[in-house]
């Protein structure tokens, strides 16, 4: 079976609440990544499950470190319409050049999420809390 790589940020990495659901779905760990330097990581409100979010930037973002996963082609339409608002599947491109599969944030979001890019990873993060 075809297979894409997908970059997550936030709830969907290993060890967090919702990498069950990329296991589900067939996802296979393939390494970690930092995005390029034109994101930003926000941290969604919320209180069920911590959630967060990359949104892109025309200025002042930073490489953001992701978990990459080989997902069959076919599981990343049922991860799309299973992710909730702001969360979409998009197009993510990585520090190297690599433009990817991705969980992004949409825009709009940013009015109502905290900024956690200094932390420069989920886990960073989450530490830090």
């Amino acid at each position: 079976m075809s297979t894409v790589l997908l970059a997550v940020v936030a709830a969907h990495r290993r060890g967090q609440p919702l990498h069950p659901e990329l296991l589900a779905l067939g996802a296979r760990f393939a390494g970690l990544g930092r995005t390029a330097p034109v994101y930003r990581l926000l941290a969604l409100p919320g209180e069920e499950v911590l959630r967060g979010g990359l949104v892109r930037v025309a200025d002042g973002g930073a490489e953001v470190e992701v978990e990459l996963f080989r997902l069959p082609v076919p599981a990343v339409g049922r991860l799309a319409v299973a992710l909730p608002a702001p969360l979409a599947v998009g197009t993510l491109v990585l520090a190297d050049g690599r433009s990817m599969v991705g969980i992004v944030c949409e825009g709009w979001a940013a009015g109502t999420a905290r900024d956690v890019t200094a932390h420069g990873s989920w886990p960073a993060y989450l530490a830090a809390r």
